[in-house]
């Protein structure tokens, strides 16, 4: 079997050279997941193993740029604290020669086992779904059978990447995301012993409407529901789908309802997984393609949420954040009402590890938009609030000198009160709006060093019933 000019050894090598150039770099998160060097995007393989959650991501150590993937890998006892393991992964075969792409983690026989896509841009097929194993849950070895599945079913194509795994009804269950004739589908596949693979067919595909091929599915229940995730492409106005409904008996999938996950622009490629506490547990990238990145400059490009517990409610679905970040929080900077109306609240970029809870009283005032703006010295501008007039949600960069210049409104129509959760670090933030209703992810990017938070409305009013900031402590 041909082998590549890449090895994990030259890829840890290279981080230990480069790391300490990056991490203490102007936009560098101070509580999320970000490589060490170079580019990241999708997570993979999120798994809770031995006692501790493990995650895995595309990776390219070598420059802040796309390139054949790695797959990078940090652990952690709490969600919070994560600490840098060597690279997982590296595309060393020709099988895989233009990168091993996402995929997913299993426990089985108490090895930690990943499941991974192929890609080889110059094969016929490019992509074949291929596994490692691994005894301690470091360094792992790649099977003689790969690839397990080495071309895609009749009803897919070339594009048939992404491989998520669970076990379920005595037997592992795999979807992959594929697409054909236009359509995006999710193909299913079961085995018992992850390398023996039997095609199953399709579980659902787009009507359409939606999306030429679906990414990075995944596939799991909360309660009575089952609950389909994928990422559509070429799917005007839409990063990431959630349909909820019921597998039949033919294992078909029965959309009940569907939705974006996260209605920010820097969200793309999440994956869940159940934690020994039973919680369904999301994460994804912070980023999208496409995306200016301005952390290039300094030699690595990307990041991770934070996790998102998710729940169903009223048939749709719910993120939240999980109860250890409230060990984050530090000094309660501010808690009163309207207490950033009038003063300022100066905070060097470096300490914009902030939580922020605002509950917005749309009864005690007749402004038209209402909400938290961010500025600096350079008189950029950064804006979250809401807009009752239209009845719209408001995210705004359009006055940021870096980064993405954009306005995201989404439509909400509330009466009364609503409640904002907001997680800044350095160069992000995530918007958690009525206990995860809506949630909204950014990366955002201050060309100025210190930045005043304060309290926006059109009539100067107070807006808000109350509010707390907290100093977290990273």
């Amino acid at each position: 079997m041909n082998t590549t000019t890449y090895s994990i050894e030259q890829a840890n090598r290279f981080i230990k050279e480069k790391e300490e150039e990056v991490k203490n770099t102007k936009y560098r998160l101070g509580y999320h997941i970000a490589a060490p060097t170079g580019w990241i995007n999708d997570p993979n393989g999120l798994v809770f193993f031995r006692g501790e959650y493990h995650v895995f991501y595309q990776y390219y150590p070598y420059e802040a740029e796309w390139g054949p993937m790695h797959w990078g890998h940090a652990k952690s006892k709490d969600l919070i604290n994560w600490e840098a393991l060597p690279v997982a992964l590296a595309p060393e075969f020709d099988y895989e020669k233009g990168g091993c792409f996402s995929g997913s983690a299993v426990v089985f026989q108490d090895k930690l086992y990943l499941i991974y896509t192929g890609h080889n841009e110059e094969k016929n097929p490019k992509e074949v779904q291929c596994i490692a194993v691994s005894e301690d849950g470091i360094h792992f070895r790649k099977s003689e059978s790969n690839p397990v599945i080495p071309s895609p079913p009749e009803d897919g194509s070339e594009d048939f990447r992404d491989p998520k795994v669970s076990f379920r009804d005595g037997k592992w269950h795999m979807v992959v995301g594929s697409g054909k004739d236009g359509k995006g589908k999710v193909l299913t596949f079961t085995s018992q012993d992850l390398e023996t693979w039997h095609y199953e067919g399709v579980l659902l595909e787009s009507d359409g409407e939606q999306g030429t091929m679906w990414e990075c599915p995944d596939l799991f229940t909360i309660g009575e529901y089952d609950v389909l995730i994928f990422s559509p492409m070429e799917m005007e106005g839409s990063k990431t789908r959630y349909v909820i409904g019921k597998i039949d008996e033919q294992n078909k999938f029965n959309p009940i309802n569907n939705d974006e996950i996260d209605f920010g622009p820097d969200f793309y490629a999440p994956q869940t997984f159940e934690d020994n506490k039973g919680r369904r547990l999301l994460i994804s990238w912070m980023n999208m393609w496409k995306k200016e990145m301005p952390e290039k400059e300094d030699g690595w490009a990307g990041a991770l949420t934070i996790p998102r517990e998710l729940s169903i409610k009223d048939q749709k679905l719910i993120m939240t954040v999980p109860e250890e970040f409230k060990e984050l929080r530090g000094n309660l900077l501010e808690n009163s009402k309207g207490i950033l109306q009038h003063d300022k609240m100066v905070k060097p970029l470096r300490n914009l590890c902030i939580e922020v809870h605002a509950n917005i009283s749309l009864k005690e005032t007749d402004a038209e938009v209402i909400g938290l703006e961010v500025v600096s010295e350079l008189e950029e501008r950064f804006f979250i609030g809401y807009n009752r007039s239209y009845g719209n949600l408001i995210v705004d960069r359009t006055k940021m000198k870096k980064g993405d210049k954009d306005k995201v409104e989404v439509q909400y129509k509330k009466d009364n009160n609503i409640n904002f959760e907001m997680y800044f670090d350095t160069s992000s933030v995530e918007l958690f709006v009525d206990e995860g209703e809506k949630v909204l992810s950014h990366r955002i990017y201050f060309a100025g060093e210190h930045l005043n938070i304060r309290n926006l409305s059109a009539n100067g009013m107070t807006d808000y019933h109350d509010l707390k900031i907290w100093q977290l402590n990273i």
